[in-house]
């Protein structure tokens, strides 16, 4: 349809089911008791139950998951020089979903809130990177780590 100047599109409802999301990979999913080294990447896609149920008393959750485990690459600083080693993280997809009564969260705190504390978007701005060949990324234009990603 064109109605003056605008396209106008056919809305289609956002029923509950699987999507790809993407989260931040913290330090707190590889070591809770250290702050002094990095993850990369910095974030990565995972499967998630969301959309929309019939009722605002029933909520899009998972009824089955798997967990995944994946290699990044931990940077540490030592002595002001970069030393890399791959680590391991876990993640959940959500494998399928269902309409089901929302739970009862928290004073003040929403349902989804209480559900997945670790769920996290990245919406602000990460470190200046850029590409390296391959299709791997680099901290601060360091050569050492694309090819440290590569072997």
């Amino acid at each position: 349809l064109l109605q003056g100047s605008k396209t106008i599109f056919p809305s289609f409802g956002a029923l509950c089911k699987v999507r790809t999301e993407v989260v931040e990979v913290t330090r707190a999913m590889l070591d809770r008791s250290n702050a002094n080294f990095l993850l990369w990447p910095p974030c990565v896609e995972v499967q998630r139950c969301s959309g929309c149920c019939n009722t605002k008393s029933l909520q899009c959750v998972p009824v089955v998951t798997h967990k995944r485990y994946l290699q990044v690459m931990k940077v540490e600083y030592i002595n002001k020089k970069p030393t890399y080693a791959k680590a391991v993280v876990s993640v959940v997809d959500h494998v399928e979903c269902r309409c089901q009564t929302a739970p009862q969260g928290p004073p003040g705190g929403s349902p989804e809130a209480a559900m997945e504390p670790q769920r996290r978007h990245l919406h602000s701005a990460r470190r200046r990177i850029q590409s390296c060949w391959g299709g791997h990324f680099s901290f601060w234009r360091s050569r050492s780590l694309c090819s440290t990603l590569g072997s």
